[in-house]
């Protein structure tokens, strides 16, 4: 059994079901490199314990392979069933069997072999780690001597690592990192690492946002099902392509849900297979294609980079005959009448109405809307007068006024992270997550705090604001989904447990009702949780931050009703401090004398 069968496998750039020679077919779309790429991807995920060394030689065997399914006469197993060969040849090698504790999948057989490896790869450790923390100088001179080489070596360590990424996020990632090494390793040494530094953390950014999109995706699927997910596709789409029609638009959604389960479950060959149908039969249709600009540009991309480019594509101009505002009472008779037979293609119909006439507003105010509008039908559709009834139930209900005020709340908040500058942005939100739910952790905090900020600070780069409130929503939401997904706020927060358990809309409209917590008893003020000396002045910028972050986490969780006013006496007080004694000649005993005077003020203060 030829182990480079491994590779096309594993790769998960799979074919269309019209193909007759699976792995030819990979090979030519994905070309040479990517095919290789991809190759050493899904061996790296599927085989943790594997050293480069054992790796390389299979991908060069899969390249071999690759060329001959591509040959006159191509080799039988071309046309096999891509998982089955896969986990074959992993299966015929005592070594790898061994080394990936894989004995007990390749005791089974068929579909139940399959959903063995795809529940073996989910439960290996996942680290985000980005990259080794050598000098910019090793890493230039790596990258100097041999670029693919180090591309290489980059690509698998960071697969091993992140088990569940799809092979294209791994790609994207791996040519953005490459570019920073590309733009600071053309400086001198000093030069390249100050470079390094500063590109290395907005690269970070970069990852930790694909990825959090990517475990939002599958959080909202998991949660809620198909019919919120299929709702989302639907207003995302629609708003991308408003000249596609609702029937168009439903059949490309349709096959947009059917790819979910696998990829949310790590079964990327199935994924991938199905991701490229969707994308070529997107890409194949030639009437969407002709009346939508974005969606033509990204079907002249490389094969691999097609899906990335449809999900990252902003909102095409809207067609000349499409009316400013749907009007839903002009059209409830025959709503109502598609609401009676089928009540999921009438709400999925009005998703689509309000979508496609309003790119500026976010996937959670539509269905927000969306959900009234249903609690409406279902109230009056099968009433006499249900045009009459509809209008009265959605009186105090208007899209317009919904998204108007969405859109005026994330302004201000724009204007707040630009008055206030990153760092003090920051340093609010974790004021403001500690006030509503102090019985959390500060590492809890810091990351719902830091990642808020993230948010603020990508969405509200939108100068006129015209997506500011897709972008700042959406982002919001998946970060709530991702902490109500990771943590049991049943016994830290009763309040917040209760959000977590709202509707998919209505989650961060919850959590911004919630008003400080009164009721918590905190537990004695320590000077040890302060933690200042003499290091304050040594620190890095972002060291510094934590360190304010825990002042005010220590200090607000102790009074959570603590006026404005007195946290920023507080902060001006520590700020006073930490100048006054990195200019002592011995700071350690500036510090240790005015810590705890600071502490006694800051104690009166939280008594006020």
């Amino acid at each position: 059994m030829q182990l480079l069968a491994v590779c096309s496998l594993l790769v998960l750039l799979c074919v269309s079901a019209r193909s007759q020679n699976q792995i030819c077919t990979i090979f030519t779309e994905a070309k040479k490199d990517g095919f290789k790429a991809m190759a050493l991807v899904g061996l790296a995920q599927n085989l943790p314990d594997s050293l480069l060394d054992d790796v390389v030689p299979l991908v060069a065997e899969a390249f071999t392979m690759g060329i001959q399914c591509c040959s006159d006469e191509p080799l039988e197993d071309c046309n096999r069933d891509v998982a089955d060969l896969f986990q074959s040849a992993v299966c015929s090698s005592e070594t790898l069997v061994e080394k990936s504790n894989l004995k007990h999948c390749c005791e089974k057989t068929a579909t139940e072999r399959t959903h063995c490896f795809v529940e073996h790869k989910a439960k290996i450790p996942r680290d985000l780690s980005l990259t080794s923390e050598s000098p910019a100088a090793d890493q230039c001179e790596d990258f100097k001597k041999d670029r693919k080489d180090f591309v290489e070596s980059f690509i698998f360590r960071f697969s091993k690592r992140n088990t569940m990424l799809p092979p294209h996020v791994i790609l994207a990632v791996t040519k953005s990192y490459g570019e920073v090494l590309a733009t600071c390793c053309g400086k001198g040494e000093t030069e390249a690492q100050t470079c390094f530094d500063t590109k290395k953390s907005t690269f970070q950014h970069f990852v930790r946002n694909r990825v959090n999109e990517l475990k939002a995706l599958c959080i909202v699927h998991n949660k809620y099902g198909d019919r919120i997910f299929k709702a989302k596709k639907m207003i995302q789409y629609s708003q991308k392509m408003p000249q596609a029609s609702f029937q168009e638009m439903k059949g490309i959604v349709d096959k947009i849900v059917a790819t979910t389960a696998p990829c949310c479950s790590g079964d990327m060959i199935t994924c991938m297979k199905l991701r490229k149908v969707l994308v070529d039969e997107v890409c194949g249709d030639r009437s969407v294609l002709s009346r939508t600009a974005g969606l033509k540009a990204c079907c002249k991309e490389h094969a691999i980079d097609r899906g990335s480019c449809v999900e990252a594509m902003k909102p095409d101009t809207k067609p000349d005959s499409l009316s400013e505002r749907y009007d839903l009472h002009a059209d409830i008779a025959a709503v109502c009448h598609t609401f009676t037979e089928n009540p999921d293609v009438a709400l999925g119909k009005l998703i689509y109405e309000l979508s496609v006439r309003h790119p500026e507003s976010s996937q959670q105010v539509i269905l927000r809307f969306s959900k009234e509008a249903e609690q409406a039908f279902l109230q009056c559709c099968d009433k006499e007068d249900h045009a009459e009834c509809v209008k009265t139930a959605l009186a105090d209900s208007n899209i317009d006024k919904m998204i108007t005020d969405e859109i005026e709340y994330y302004k201000n908040m724009c204007a707040a992270e630009a008055a206030l500058g990153d760092y003090n942005f920051e340093k609010s939100m974790m004021v403001y997550y500690t006030r509503i739910m102090p019985q959390a952790s500060f590492l809890q905090l810091h990351i719902v705090s830091e990642t808020v900020a993230d948010v603020f600070h990508d969405c509200c780069k939108d100068q006129p604001g015209h997506l500011v409130l897709p972008c700042a929503e959406e982002k919001s939401t998946n970060v709530l989904d991702s902490t109500c997904n990771d943590d049991d706020y049943s016994s830290i927060n009763p309040r917040i447990a209760h959000c977590c358990n709202q509707s998919y809309s209505m989650r961060r409209p919850c959590i911004l009702a919630i008003q400080p917590d009164t009721e918590f008893t905190p537990p004695e003020l320590d000077a040890n949780d302060f933690h200042m000396g003499p290091e304050l002045c040594t620190k890095n910028s972002k060291d510094l931050l934590l360190s304010g972050k825990k002042l005010l986490y220590d200090v607000v969780r102790h009074k959570t009703i603590i006026t404005e006013d007195h946290l920023k006496i507080i902060s001006t007080n520590y700020s006073i401090m930490k100048g006054k004694c990195c200019a002592a000649e011995d700071k350690e005993a500036c510090f240790t004398e005015e810590a705890a005077k600071l502490l006694a003020e800051s104690v009166e203060l939280i008594k006020a």
